[in-house]
Formats: structure tokens, C-alpha cells, sequence
């Protein structure tokens, strides 16, 4: 993604149906199908209608900083109303009604155009006072989530969840809430199989903590499968470098490993070999230059045999425009009950 993809609605819609349209070339008709897109897929809506502020701004930091100085008057507002002296969090609580607005007008709409179900990906969001089937949106409160939802072919929400696990470094110093677990272990029928599907937001799908200093750390992932679920869900942004090496790793680590190797060694692939339910993971990454803000990996489909994980598709490593590509694989579930679910 770029910055220009969400100066404006039409410009994140355009962008969004074109990977619609390039699954849709590549589905099997007549099988259900699952598209999941990266986590802060969303986050970045909150650049729609300020373009014009951001011709001088070096840093994300400094981008948001001028667009809540314009918007000042509303962030006290959303301070007052909330009862919040979080900045931080006003100020996503504040463009939360912009930013599902065009959200999930977008994606409920390709959804019901192409009859496909989606993980919408993430954004940082309150919770709303309104139904999640409307455009309309009213923030609850002022306690912010990594926030995910699911539709169906015919353009319903049918789930909703919320990150549990915050990442060091990142998301706790953006004054986010940390979801509750037992709404994170929550599960949907992926609509025409008999399959349960469930979204475990990025590091939420670890084996372990990044740091020694995350006592409450879950490995939601493994919840989730004693749960009985068998497809999920993962969509991630990944802040650090992919080749270079690891920064919560100790200084003498030997050898010294890349986020790329700490990603398979802690992250769903690990995961997934200590399952006995799960037996697909879905995780796209976000790639984006903005600014000093980075996300770059490697996208990937995990399928489980046995205690074994094999890659049924993966990205290529690269960054930029180029880095644009849609996974795509087709498997055979187990169904709950005689006869298989293709999906």
C-alpha cells in the first residue's frame, strides 16, 4: 500500500477491488472462498482528506501531529466525551467514524459483488455503539483496539475481534486496550463449508512472548485449537526489517537470527506444528513505505499434515510498488462429518 491509497475513498476502493478482481480470475467457481488482507490494512484511512498536510512532514509522527493540530477543537471534544486524557487515543477515537465508514462500506460491498467471504484486515478502532452491519459509526468509548471483522458473500459482518497481545515497542505506546480473550477464542461457520473459522491478529498467533517482560502474554492460537477450529486467520504488519536481525533477541545470541528466522521459529508456523485441529493459517503481510514507517515480510499459506507444515503459497521478498501480489492456494478440509469441504 501507499500513502495515495487513502487520500480519498475512491482511491482506497479502487485499490482494494483490484485484488477482488484478481481472485476472482483465480477461484475455483462453484467452491466457497476466503480472502484475508493484512492487519492495519485500515489503520491509514485516517490520511483520507489530508493529503494537502502531509507535503511537509518527514515523519508519521509529525503527519499525525499536524492533522490533530487542524483537528484540535474535535480531539478536546472526543477527550471531554470519553473521559480520556490519552491523546494518542482521542485522536484514532476522534477519525474511527471516517475510517469504518469507508471501511466497511468497501469491503461489504466487493464481498457481495464477487461472493467471496473476507478478513477485512485490521484498524485501530473503539469499539461502536452501533450495529457492525452499518456504515454508520459511534465510538462507545475511548479505549482502542486492534480491530478486525469478517464478512460473509452477502456482505454481513458476521464476527469481530480484538488483539489481545500488544507488541512491545509498538502498539503499547500507542495507548491501545488489549482485547479480551474470551471474545478473541470466539468462532464463525465459514458460510457453505461446515468449517470454524477464527482470526488471531499477528502476535496473537505466537508460540511465545517477544520479551521476558509480557507476563500476560497468550498463545491465542493455541486456545484457539483446543477450541476445535480449523482455518485462521492471521493478518500481520511486521515493523522491523525482515533481513536484519532481531531486537529483542540478547546481545549474545548465537547465532544471530532475522526477524525472518524469528518469524518462523516463534510465529504460526511454530504454532501450527503443536496442533491438532488447526489445519490451515492464512498471513498476509502489509508492505508500506511512509514516511520513517516501514512494513515489509513475506505473506504466507500454512497447511498442517500431521505435526508437519507445508507452505502452499508464499510471497516473494520485496518492497515498494513491485511488492504488489496476491497469495492464492485451494485445499481439501476435513468436514465435521462424511464427505470432504473443498474449499
Amino acid at each position: 500500500m501507499t500513502a495515495d491509497d487513502y487520500l480519498t475513498a475512491s482511491a482506497f476502493f479502487t485499490k482494494v477491488s483490484s485484488y477482488f478482481a484478481e481472485v476472482d480470475r483465480r477461484r475455483t467457481r462453484g467452491r466457497p472462498a476466503l480472502m484475508v488482507f493484512p492487519e492495519d490494512f485500515a489503520t491509514f484511512l485516517l490520511l483520507e482528506g489530508q493529503g494537502h498536510l502531509l507535503q511537509h512532514a518527514r515523519t508519521l509522527d509529525e503527519a499525525f501531529r499536524t492533522i490533530a493540530m487542524k483537528e484540535f477543537p474535535h480531539l478536546l471534544q472526543a477527550m471531554f466525551r470519553h473521559r480520556t486524557l490519552r491523546t494518542r487515543a482521542a485522536f484514532f477515537t476522534y477519525g474511527a467514524p471516517r475510517v469504518w465508514r469507508i471501511w466497511h462500506q468497501t469491503m461489504a460491498t466487493l464481498a457481495k459483488r464477487y461472493a467471496v467471504s473476507v478478513v477485512a484486515g485490521t484498524a485501530l478502532l473503539p469499539e461502536s455503539r452501533l450495529s457492525y452491519d452499518s456504515d454508520r459509526y459511534v465510538p462507545q468509548n475511548g479505549r482502542v483496539y486492534n480491530f478486525s471483522f469478517t464478512v460473509n458473500p452477502r456482505g454481513q459482518v458476521i464476527s469481530v475481534t480484538r488483539k489481545v497481545n500488544l507488541v512491545p515497542t509498538q502498539e503499547d505506546v500507542l495507548q491501545l486496550t488489549s482485547g479480551p480473550l474470551d471474545a478473541a477464542l470466539r468462532w464463525v461457520v465459514l458460510p457453505d463449508t461446515p468449517v470454524k473459522l477464527a482470526t488471531a491478529i499477528c502476535y496473537d498467533a505466537f508460540v511465545r512472548p517477544h520479551t521476558a517482560r509480557e507476563p500476560h502474554f497468550v498463545n491465542v492460537l493455541d486456545r484457539l485449537d483446543r477450541a476445535g477450529v480449523q482455518l485462521v486467520a492471521q493478518p500481520s504488519a511486521n515493523p522491523w526489517r525482515w533481513e536484519e536481525l532481531w531486537p529483542f533477541d540478547a546481545p549474545h545470541q548465537r547465532p544471530p537470527r532475522s526477524r525472518r528466522q524469528q518469524w518462523v521459529e516463534e510465529g504460526s508456523y511454530a504454532a501450527l506444528k503443536q496442533c491438532q485441529s488447526i489445519e490451515v493459517v492464512i498471513n498476509p503481510q502489509l508492505i508500506m513505505e511512509f514516511l520513517d514507517l516501514h512494513f515489509d515480510g513475506q505473506s504466507a499459506i500454512l497447511a498442517r499434515e500431521g505435526q508437519m507444515v507445508k507452505t502452499l503459497a508464499q510471497s516473494a521478498y520485496s518492497r515498494g510498488p513491485d511488492a504488489n501480489e496476491v497469495l492464492y492456494a485451494a485445499w481439501r478440509m476435513p468436514a465435521n462429518g462424511p464427505g470432504e469441504s473443498r474449499i
